[in-house]
Formats: C-alpha cells, sequence, structure tokens
C-alpha cells in the first residue's frame, strides 16, 4: 500500500511540475540571438554541420573550443522587428556579443559577454546582460572536454534577477563512417545552477500568455548531437547535423541543421547555411517558431602584414569571416544578425616531426 501511494505521489509530483513549466517563448535560446553563426548553427553540439568553431560555440558545449591552435575573435549583433506592438508597446530590439579563445599549452579559454535586449510581445525576454568563461581541454587527439560558467542578470518595468549556471560538455570526433565523413558525436549538460524567473513576479509572459514566465533557460537541460558530411569532393562539401535537448527535463526539442560550402576560389571560401527547430511544449502552446534560419559566411585569407611584430607570433596571414543570417521567430518577429570571426595566423595542420638521433652522412 505505502508503495502504491509513493508511486502516486511521485507522478502527482512530475504532472505538476510539467504544468508548471512556462518559460518566456524564445527563453531557451537567450545566447544563441546575438550571433548569425548561432542563427544557422543548428544549436550543434558536435561543431556545426560542416565543423566550425568559434569563441560563441561554447554556448552550446563547452568542449569544442579545446582544439583551437589560434586566437580567435567574435564580433557579433541583432536586431529584432516585431510587427506585434500589442501589449508591450516594443516593436524593436536588439543583442549584441564579444567573444575571445586564448590558447595555451595546458589549456583553451574562451570568454564570451552578450547582451539581449527584447522586451517584445511575441518574445519577452527583457534585458540581459551575460558572461560567459570557459575552460576546455583536449585529452585526445578525437576527445575533448569542457566546463563553463555563464552569469549574470536581467531586468524589465518591475522587477530583476540573476543567473549563475556551469555548463560541461564532451566532443568526440570519430571520422569516417560507412559513405558518411568527418562523423562527430557530442554530449552535454548545460543550466547548473540558478537561472532566471524563480519567482512569480517576472511580469514576462511565458509561453502560457501568462506574466509569470520561471526558469530560463531550463535548468539541468541535457543535449546530445551528431554531425556529418554527406559530400566531400575538397573544394565542396554539404553536412547535416540533429540534435535533441530536453530543457529542464520537461520538454523535447530537436535541431536540425544543414550546410553547403565551397572553397575552390583563392580568394575566400562560402558557406551557406540553414538551422530548424521543433520546440514541443512551445508548439502545443501555440508559440509556433518553425520557419528556418538560413545564412551566408565568407571566409577570406587575409595577409595581414610582414613586421616583425606580426612574424615573431605567426600572424603573418589570418582568417577573417563574416556572415550574415536571418530567422522569422513566433511569427511577427524578424531577427536580422551579422558578424565577423577573426583567426590569428594559420592552422598548423602538419604533425611534428620527432628526430630520435642524427643521420649520419
Amino acid at each position: 500500500m505505502k508503495k502504491h501511494v509513493v508511486m502516486a505521489a511521485g507522478a502527482l509530483l512530475a504532472v505538476s511540475s510539467l504544468f508548471a513549466y512556462n518559460p518566456p517563448a524564445g527563453g531557451q535560446n537567450l545566447l544563441r540571438y546575438s550571433s548569425p553563426f548561432a542563427l544557422f548553427g543548428a544549436n550543434s553540439t558536435a561543431g556545426g554541420p560542416i565543423y566550425d568553431v568559434i569563441p560563441s560555440s561554447i554556448v552550446t558545449n563547452p568542449a569544442l573550443s579545446a582544439f583551437e591552435q589560434r586566437i580567435v575573435l567574435d564580433l557579433g549583433g541583432t536586431i529584432f522587428l516585431d510587427k506585434n506592438k500589442e501589449g508591450s508597446g516594443n516593436d524593436k530590439g536588439s543583442a549584441f556579443q564579444l567573444g575571445v579563445t586564448l590558447p595555451t599549452r595546458w589549456c583553451v579559454p574562451t570568454f564570451l559577454a552578450q547582451g539581449v535586449f527584447a522586451p517584445l510581445q511575441d518574445m519577452n525576454l527583457a534585458n540581459n546582460i551575460l558572461f560567459t568563461a570557459n575552460v576546455a581541454k583536449d585529452i585526445t587527439d578525437k576527445v575533448s572536454v569542457g566546463l563553463g560558467v555563464t552569469g549574470g542578470g536581467y531586468w524589465n518595468d518591475h522587477v530583476s534577477d540573476w543567473l549563475l549556471a556551469a555548463n560541461t560538455g564532451v566532443f568526440y570526433r570519430h571520422g569516417d563512417f560507412f559513405f558518411f565523413k568527418d562523423v562527430r558525436f557530442a554530449f552535454t549538460l548545460m543550466n547548473l545552477g540558478k537561472m532566471f524567473g524563480s519567482s512569480k513576479t517576472t511580469q514576462n509572459l511565458g509561453i502560457k500568455g501568462t506574466p509569470d514566465a520561471e526558469n530560463w533557460p531550463g535548468i539541468a537541460t541535457p543535449r546530445g548531437g551528431i554531425s556529418f558530411l554527406v559530400v566531400d569532393t575538397g573544394d565542396f562539401k554539404i553536412g547535416g547535423s540533429t540534435d535533441v535537448a530536453s530543457p529542464a527535463f520537461q520538454d523535447f526539442v530537436l535541431d536540425l541543421g544543414v550546410a553547403l560550402e565551397y572553397t575552390g576560389l583563392k580568394f575566400a571560401s562560402f558557406k551557406l547555411a540553414s538551422a530548424w527547430e521543433f520546440d514541443m511544449r512551445e508548439v502545443f502552446e501555440d508559440r509556433k517558431n518553425l520557419i528556418p534560419a538560413v545564412g551566408l559566411s565568407v571566409k577570406f585569407n587575409m595577409n595581414t602584414g610582414a613586421s616583425e611584430s606580426m612574424k615573431k607570433r605567426g600572424w603573418q596571414e589570418s582568417e577573417l569571416t563574416v556572415a550574415g543570417a536571418w530567422r522569422n521567430l513566433y511569427t511577427d518577429i524578424n531577427a536580422i544578425s551579422a558578424g565577423a570571426v577573426l583567426k590569428l595566423g594559420t592552422e598548423d595542420k602538419e604533425p611534428p616531426v620527432i628526430t630520435l638521433w642524427d643521420e649520419e652522412n
């Protein structure tokens, strides 16, 4: 009898917890709106359909930056245009980010600062300032792990709140598998700590349409993903990615991504990418967000000069990638984003040569 009572109580608690799930629309992706690379990156924990890692990649998987050899600077900005001014009265919002990766001999630290200002009727995220510090480390030439901490605060016309959470992840680069190329797997557990909206006085609209949004981004969110190439001719690549997540263990989110890249030109390479997301709880609450994001990025090889200081650091040549993206959010909002990533120097793809003794002539 006691066993059945305990089971019934547990089921009741689970159901009540499920019905209490009420983040604002877009709250789970709060840290992913400030960059075009994030908008069309399909929230991929495994480095995207075509592998590319930048400082803002740590908001999806803290382990991704472990294999970066160069100093990387990341700058992005987004504007939100909301056709629905009813209620909040705001028809515009914005977001920005600034990130840097600084590889060392022992690990790869990354620092990211973000601002999201979106007190919109259909995506009421208020005003946010967020900081993330992250450390990643390669365990083997195929496996890496990472640990990060995100902190910050938000405010609206009525209240304010704070966030402090740890994030962890693992990344595995398997290689070729049957006809798939560069197969990669990843798993993360994010948002381990105090999230936004723990009280009932946020005055932010949740997905249920009531001004008591709570717990976003979802606490203790597990996410797993796989990415791979289906075509790789050297100059031309087509890749895909699939990720699944369960924010706060109360939702199901599916992210799909596809990208095409052409590198046959000497002066630049081009990547066209698209991302699609299905958030089950948002769809059930009629907060549909099903139109794919699209984006284009162009990578240039730059000659940064022949000065001695540049040569000493190995920065004679660097890579500059510029990108733009568009995504429709919750029917009435258009997000337009632009950004740039600068990687100083060129990547060393040659393994070290070890000489055990000098050869005698």
